[in-house]
């Protein structure tokens, strides 16, 4: 990504549209970024790392950091700045990062409830399956094996979104996980194994049009469901469940790992189901959610 953030900040210095301190504050900025994802990941940062989670969750820091709300909408200008550019030069696909949801969690941040909110309360998930309960739309079936494989799994969007029929074992309740390192493993879908089964046998069938699609979550708009996708239908739900924040993928992986060691799940299968390459990652994660998760 190093290099994709030195193409950007020369292309913002050939053009008349930025001031000297605009480039260099920008320059300032992309640096931060960069150093959060190499702690983040332990390793030097690619571009298939780039993605609505790993944004929100910079910003999410910086806010936890006491950043100033300028800085932090500078921030943010200079992510967009940077995204559109690698959309604009096909470095990422033109549906591969949704920038409104990234703006959404952003704000959202920016007040101290939904900053100070770390995991779903048991009430709150229960709220979220009621109203999905609620609608017998084809999509709801989907959208409810999402949730609840979030949930279970931990999964990221790039991980859940990349998941084929292939890779889940209904009769074993189970779903393949690929690792950072190429390594494949089997894992439980626990309590969400009757809502995936629930969707690929009946909500499926009635999203899909090529009956030879490898992907398991279908888009309405047929095809794979995009990471975007995944975003919109979490935010979407978490209005309709009238929760007091944005429903994003980062507050369910934070669920989800609060959930799986309080069940006395291992913390190196919680580390394998949330990619992190580094175990101190998963440690770090599990200290800040024991000191601001609810007990379940």
């Amino acid at each position: 990504m190093d290099s994709q953030v030195k193409a950007f900040l020369a292309n913002i210095e050939e053009g008349p549209a930025y001031s000297k301190s605009t480039q260099l504050a920008y320059a300032g900025d992309l640096r931060v970024f960069l150093a959060y994802v190499v702690k983040r990941f332990q390793r030097t940062p690619r571009i298939e790392d780039l993605d609505e989670e790993i944004i929100a969750d910079f910003l999410k820091a910086e806010i936890d950091s006491g950043r100033r709300k300028s800085t932090l909408l500078r921030r943010l200008a200079a992510l967009r700045r940077f995204v559109k550019f690698l959309v604009s030069s096909g470095a990422i696909p033109t549906d591969g990062i949704s920038l409104e949801a990234v703006v959404t969690a952003t704000r959202l941040g920016l007040n101290s409830e939904s900053s100070n909110t770390a995991c779903l309360s048991s009430s709150q998930v229960e709220d979220l399956l009621d109203v999905m309960n609620i609608s017998s739309r084809p999509r709801a079936q989907r959208d409810r094996a999402i949730l609840m494989l979030l949930l279970e799994t931990g999964l990221s969007v790039g991980s859940l979104t990349a998941l084929d029929l292939v890779d889940i074992d209904l009769e074993a309740n189970c779903l393949r996980v690929r690792a950072n390192g190429g390594e494949t493993g089997w894992f439980s879908m626990g309590a969400a194994g009757r809502y995936v089964e629930k969707y690929i046998l009946g909500g499926r069938q009635d999203l899909i049009r090529r009956p030879d699609d490898p992907a398991l979550f279908i888009s309405q708009m047929n095809g794979r469901v995009s990471r975007q996708g995944i975003w919109q239908i979490l935010h979407q739900w978490g209005r309709s469940a009238r929760l007091p924040f944005s429903l994003s993928p980062r507050l369910l992986r934070n669920t989800a790992a609060w959930r799986m060691a309080q069940a006395g799940r291992p913390l190196a299968e919680i580390q394998v189901l949330f990619g992190h390459s580094n175990p101190l990652s998963t440690r770090a994660l599990m200290r800040r959610l024991d000191a601001q998760c609810p007990e379940m």
